[in-house]
């Protein structure tokens, strides 16, 4: 932005101070509260119609936390669900984070088409639930798994070796379809974007099963069998 566009930037801020900070008040409550609620809700639907039985949390706006994960994968037992009792889990954030990149100034605008960040669900281990595994031990044994397992990126997943991990950005909602939602009171139906991800979420998860499941044998089992000669 050149210096003379800067100015005419700053100046139609100024003259349109008291409207930005009621649009701050909205875009981080009231609006993107309702949509948060119906983000919780359309996830935990969705997983409440897969196979096998799913636990996870739901609660977006309170404490930014979406993260859920199979039974299969609990290392340890306990009634309510943390991410440090599994195995692995997934889980909805940015992809700034994953990148170090820009990050947005509202997280609304993040869920939304933009040019800055966008939304991802994650495929995170918990790794001190794997008994004999460093943080280098960890990022080779998913580098030869991502390998193994093309299809993960073929579906759309980005594997991040700095943290042996993977993510999946998902497509911002179209803001003239959210508008048209909101209005009618019917955000939910803004969602495709999500239900995309969470069909090819559902797509990859048998490699994610295969890859958690050769873990617990290379870093418990074999472990414990060496330790045991």
């Amino acid at each position: 932005m050149t210096l003379k566009a800067n100015k005419k930037a700053i100046a139609l801020i100024i003259e349109n101070i008291q409207y930005l900070e009621q649009a701050k008040k909205l875009v981080e409550g009231e609006v993107y509260e309702e949509l948060c609620t119906v983000i919780d809700n359309k996830v935990k639907d969705y997983l409440e119609n897969l196979e096998h039985e799913w636990n996870g949390t739901f609660s977006f706006y309170e404490d930014g936390t979406i993260q859920f994960a199979p039974e299969s994968w609990r290392a340890k037992n306990e009634q309510e669900f943390k991410h440090q009792q599994f195995y692995a889990r997934y889980f909805l954030g940015c992809e700034s984070q994953e990148t170090g990149g820009d990050c947005t100034e509202w997280w609304l605008t993040t869920f939304l088409k933009n040019d800055v960040d966008y939304m991802v669900f994650n495929f995170y281990p918990w790794r001190d639930n794997y008994l004999k595994c460093t943080a280098k031990d960890w990022k080779m044994f998913t580098t030869e798994k991502n390998q193994i397992h093309p299809e993960i990126e073929q579906l759309g997943f980005k594997y991040n070796a700095k943290e042996g991990s993977w993510y999946l950005v998902i497509d911002g909602i179209d803001p003239t379809v959210f508008i048209e939602n909101y209005e009618s009171e019917t955000l939910e139906d803004a969602l495709s974007p999500f239900e995309t991800a969470l069909d090819i979420l559902k797509q990859a998860h048998s490699y994610f099963d295969a890859i958690v499941k050769a873990a617990i044998e290379k870093f418990n089992i074999e472990s414990n069998a060496g330790d045991e000669h």
